[in-house]
């Protein structure tokens, strides 16, 4: 039987390449729309079957140090060919040799599985179901580069590893935190590769029908990744729990998308004159009052801070802007009620305006405004229209442009949120000294490009596996508000002094909420997720979260799988973003919605 299984599964490593070879002999216009179909489905097929089935199997192995090792082989080719222009090229080879190296072990994993077929049916459904992306994936990286040769080559080596496996059996790849480190260099490698080097013949902004057939591919590739899950123990427990986030996360996420669109559209929008009233204080809680309504991103409101200087605001007014837009959304403050509770919610809440008044009197009270640019306002005008055609607007807006921009960060967060579970069970945080914690997290969530309602569901397991509310918060506090753009912007306009001084403050206020929500709070719990099929409230839990799978999955049809995923990582390496104009993304598109921001 194991020889039929590895005769079956060879075919399908070799039905991707097969279908490759078809389409680029097709039609001009049916090849174009079929390889962004295929760029999506390979993008996500990839990145699902490292997170659900790769990164889960490396984490049991080496624990929380394969974290590491997977931010290095996904960032450190990027950085490398930034600082070695020459040899850019040699860099992503390393890259693509490192994400060979990866498929080809766990091919050798496969055949472990496919030799226990008889035994275990579920493990050889498993790798029967993702030898599609893998071949598609090898042929899909190499052969426009070296050639068929190579390509030919590398597929024989994932058959061949595939038969060493059979042969041997479990012997031949050991377990323990070797291969658990080497599995999450070449996870890592391999994500960056296919993020950031598409196939030469796709166009990412190819227009709407590009896009929509890189979202059915992606879709497609999604699909593959969810049979791939339930035959596979190794993502099982990760998709249990990612499952229990969504569904007590999805009724709180519709609610947030309708305020935040309705009280967008139907309030009415202060003008930068208003936001110059009064002294240092009164300004910056007008900066506060003036982002409330305002549904934009962490990584959205940098250049509408940079438009609001340019327009004369007092900088007390804009940074205290600049701190609490991202952190008091509505998204953020609602989803934290069903994960963190109530009161720890409510924290949140004081505490993000606390900091953000704080840092708006403290570095902005002696800094002299910009001249007035009288250019393009960035700012959201005043909407004249009935009632009526604003609420249209503001559910098209809430439903549509807000998920585009903070559906992928939510995604990320639950996941990462699964995937950290079952190890944050170990304990291993919770042997930090006591009142370590506060500072580490503030400090981590400094240099990162963090969504405010993405980080609420990791935050959520870290307190529930020993990390002190007050550790959560300050995460949840720098997160948000501060990243390498920010600072980059800061030091432009203000001068590197003012930037240390906002990243000095900063820190220091969300420490000191850190240690007093520890006070407050003392030894809090968040509340646990318990699902009962039964209950009639996870029924509307369940409803609820099949309607917010319909809106991410028309958003990723909207923006195509690389405009979507691209929210949270720019994919092309070419690209270099000035911090003054953009926010660190390259989304393949713009939109120009005028109210409030620009990507």
């Amino acid at each position: 039987m194991s020889l039929e299984l590895w005769l079956l599964s060879l075919g399908v490593l070799l039905l991707g390449p097969a279908l490759l070879a078809w389409v680029q002999r097709a039609p001009l216009w049916l090849q174009t729309t079929a390889m962004q179909g295929m760029d999506g489905f390979v993008l996500v097929s990839v990145a699902g079957i490292v997170l659900a089935d790769v990164l889960p199997h490396a984490l049991g192995e080496a624990g929380i140090w394969a974290v590491p090792l997977v931010l290095l082989g996904l960032l450190g080719p990027s950085l490398a060919e930034r600082w070695l222009h020459r040899a850019a090229e040699r860099v992503h080879a390393v890259a693509l040799l490192l994400g060979m190296a990866g498929l080809v072990l766990h091919a050798t994993l496969d055949g472990v599985a496919l030799a226990s077929g008889d035994a275990r049916p579920q493990l050889a459904t498993a790798v029967l179901l993702h030898r599609l992306p893998e071949g598609l994936t090898i042929w899909w990286l190499l052969r426009p580069t070296y050639g068929r040769r190579i390509a030919g080559l590398a597929l024989a080596l994932v058959a061949a590893a595939t038969i060493l496996g059979m042969w041997a059996g479990p012997s031949t790849v050991p377990d323990g935190a070797a291969i658990g480190l080497i599995e999450s260099l070449v996870a890592g490698s391999l994500l960056h590769v296919v993020m950031h080097r598409p196939h030469p013949l796709i166009h990412v902004a190819q227009g709407y029908r590009g896009r929509f057939a890189s979202g059915v591919g992606g879709l497609a590739g999604l699909a593959v990744v969810a049979a791939l899950l339930g035959h596979d123990p190794h993502g099982e427990m990760a998709a249990q729990g990612f499952l229990h986030f969504l569904l007590e996360s999805a009724p709180a996420l519709l609610l947030a998308y309708l305020f935040a669109g309705v009280v967008q559209a139907m309030l009415p929008a202060a003008s930068a004159a208003w936001m110059r009233r009064g002294g240092a204080f009164s300004q910056a809680v007008r900066g506060v009052l003036f982002g409330l309504p305002l549904p934009i991103c962490s990584c959205g409101v940098v250049p509408v801070y940079r438009s609001l200087m340019m327009q004369g605001v007092p900088a007390a007014a804009g940074l205290a802007f600049l701190v609490a837009t991202p952190e008091l959304g509505l998204d953020a403050i609602l989803l934290s009620w069903p994960l963190l509770g109530g009161r720890m919610a409510v924290t949140r809440l004081v505490a993000a305006a606390c900091v953000a008044l704080g840092v708006g009197w403290l570095v902005g009270r002696n800094l002299p405004p910009l001249h007035a640019h009288h250019g393009q306002s960035t700012l959201p005008q005043k909407n004249t229209q009935a009632w009526p055609a604003r609420l249209r607007q503001g559910l098209l807006l809430g439903f549509g442009e807000i998920v585009d921009h903070t559906g992928p960060w939510l995604l990320l967060g639950l996941i990462l949120a699964a995937l950290a579970e079952p190890e944050l069970k170990a304990g291993l945080l919770t042997h930090l000294p006591p009142g370590l914690d506060v500072p580490l997290f503030a400090l981590l969530g400094m240099p990162l490009y963090v969504c405010a309602s993405g980080a609420t569901p990791l935050v959520a397991v870290l307190v529930a596996h020993g990390v002190s509310p007050g550790a959560g918060l300050a995460l949840l506090l720098t997160g948000p508000a501060t990243n390498v753009s920010t600072f980059g912007v800061l030091a432009r306009l203000h001068g590197t002094p003012t930037a240390l001084r906002f990243g000095a403050v900063m820190a220091a206020l969300a420490i000191a909420a850190g240690y007093v929500c520890n006070q407050v709070l003392g030894a809090y719990h968040v509340p646990e997720m318990t699902v009962d099929a039964h209950d009639a409230l996870h029924s509307v839990q369940r409803v609820c979260a099949w309607l917010l799978a319909v809106l991410f999955a028309a958003s990723a049809l909207r923006q195509g799988a690389r405009g979507f995923l691209g929210q949270v990582m720019a994919f092309d390496d070419r690209d270099h973003v000035d911090p003054e104009t953009a926010h660190g993304h390259d989304h393949g598109h713009q939109h120009d919605h005028g109210h409030g921001h620009h990507h």
